[in-house]
């Protein structure tokens, strides 16, 4: 009877233990969301002020860029990396989900308007990806061509198997994602299959010399 009770105090203290640490890594996210929402809203809010100065805009954006496109990078990694984890069938952490493909989409039209009017060779490359090998595959070739190829490119990821978020369906809609991995490259390059980093480079590069 005393090893029963023994065993139940452990497996309720365990399951507290795990609820806590759920509740860490969502204060966590959410913590670095806002930061990261707030900072595109400023930059947004700033283009819109500085609307009649095109220097002082591209100025703003090109030193703030690189810390909120590292930011949102780190939130889909953290993202990602929970995903397997009880607190991936909490509600919260669904709705930060999806805020986060808000927060996505936000900086990808800022950065979109930020190479229109500035000037800049920025690649942006939307990445959706699901559960298959193929898709792992592909998102370590894409986190090559960033380190070793092109550190002036910005990848946005999205899990299609994220099936409640507005922004996710729409990009599905607009660029006939039908599975992963699907690669789409300043919105006129898609590649609907695995492409390896020499391949990624190659074509990329093509299209960037073409357009």
């Amino acid at each position: 009877m005393k090893a029963a009770a023994v065993t139940a105090v452990i497996l309720v203290f365990g399951v507290l233990i795990g609820l806590q640490v759920d509740d860490v890594r969502e204060g966590y996210v959410e913590n670095q969301l806002r930061e990261s929402t707030l900072s595109t809203q400023s930059l947004i809010v700033t283009r819109e002020y500085l609307d009649e100065s095109s220097r002082n805009y591209c100025k703003v954006v090109q030193d703030r860029i690189p810390e909120i496109s590292d930011q949102n990078t780190q939130i889909g990694q953290d993202l990602q990396s929970f995903a397997g984890k009880s607190i991936s069938n909490n509600e919260d952490y669904k709705q930060l989900r999806r805020e986060y493909y808000v927060s996505q989409l936000r900086l990808y039209n800022l950065l979109k308007d930020y190479k229109q009017r500035c000037g800049e060779e920025a690649t942006l490359i939307m990445f959706f990806f699901d559960d298959s090998a193929a898709s792992t595959r592909q998102g370590s070739a894409l986190t090559k061509y960033y380190r070793e190829a092109n550190n002036n490119s910005h990848i946005f990821s999205f899990n299609l198997d994220t099936g409640d978020s507005e922004v996710l369906n729409v990009l599905r809609s607009d660029y006939n994602v039908e599975g992963g991995p699907t690669v789409v490259v300043n919105g006129n390059q898609t590649f609907r299959q695995y492409n390896s980093f020499r391949e990624l480079r190659s074509s990329i590069d093509v299209n960037k010399s073409v357009s």
